[in-house]
């Protein structure tokens, strides 16, 4: 009977390898960490480039005067005057959303013997953005340009905006950077709008140029 309680005994008692009492050697923990240190370097590899094929993905604005590209995260929209647009709802400023309005003009008809009618267009432009924007402070403008193959003139400058007032909750203003490109399509005037936050207007700049260098007009293809 003892033999079988001795059998019995030595049967459930835990097996313990003296090895996993056997702190790991330093090369051992060198190897591991490695491991560690790659799992996470390809885990962040795989993220950034998911994020880079969502964020590189575009969508296609287009009507009878232009076309261009922009980010698929945009959405499509209108601005309070009627005049579509593209805005980024994940803006840093959610009540001023960085945004790419169209806006068709009429070409000026006279003006100075000798002047050109797009830089006579950008002066009328000019004032009557002065009229329209709060407190509009006129920055530079510069001529020589070309959009979609055409002859343009960019029109920088700022406002202030109160979006917050628009939707009947107090806020603060917002000071709002812009810059309109001018071009002439056929008999028509063309502005392609973007506006943002002057706060991020430096992170915004490099989405807008590249939406302007994608732009095309019916111009541009005869």
């Amino acid at each position: 009977m003892e033999s079988t309680d001795a059998t019995l005994s030595a049967t459930v008692q835990p097996t313990i390898d003296p090895r996993a009492l056997t702190p790991p050697t330093a090369q051992a923990q060198r190897v591991a960490n490695l491991w560690v240190i790659a799992t996470v370097a390809v885990a962040l590899l795989l993220g950034w480039g998911l994020m880079a094929v969502v964020t590189g993905r575009t969508a296609s604005y287009q009507d009878a005067h232009v076309a261009f590209h922009y980010p698929a995260t945009w959405v499509v929209d209108q601005d309070d005057l009627g005049n579509p647009m593209v805005r980024n709802p994940q803006s840093a400023t959610k009540l001023f959303n960085d945004r790419v309005l169209v806006i068709q003009g009429e070409m000026p008809r006279g003006g100075l013997p000798g002047g050109s009618p797009l830089n006579q267009a950008a002066t009328a432009w000019t004032l009557n953005r002065s009229k329209v924007l709060s407190t509009f402070r006129n920055l530079t403008s510069q001529d020589g340009l070309t959009v979609a193959g055409q002859p343009a003139i960019r029109v920088d400058y700022a406002y202030v905006a109160d979006p917050a007032s628009a939707l009947g909750r107090p806020g603060i203003p917002v000071v709002v950077r812009g810059s309109d490109y001018l071009l002439a399509v056929g008999e028509k005037l063309l502005v392609i709008s973007g506006q943002g936050d002057a706060q991020h207007w430096d992170a915004f700049q490099p989405q807008l140029q590249r939406i302007i260098d994608s732009v095309t007009t019916p111009e541009e293809g005869s």
